[in-house]
């Protein structure tokens, strides 16, 4: 195996690890987001609307992260294993 690929096959893993990261993180801010909004739990008017609009604003760049980090793998891997 090339040098150059050992190099791509590395990167590879560290955007798998990096993705789980961040998909752990968007993961805790829909649990976050979740009671925050629940009618079953609260009425409208006494839900804490600033930090369920907080945690999705974490939600979208989280999103974000993620469809950036999934191209970048994709290309790797197309590169990779054709």
């Amino acid at each position: 195996m090339n040098h150059n690929r050992q190099l791509m096959k590395g990167r590879l893993a560290d955007l798998q690890g990096h993705r789980k990261t961040i998909a752990k993180k968007a993961l805790n801010s829909c649990r976050t987001i979740m009671p925050l909004i629940n009618p079953a739990l609260a009425e409208v008017v006494d839900m804490d609307i600033a930090a369920a609009a907080t945690a999705m604003d974490e939600l979208v760049m989280h999103q974000a992260e993620l469809l950036a980090l999934n191209t970048k793998i994709s290309q790797l891997e197309e590169g990779l294993y054709g």
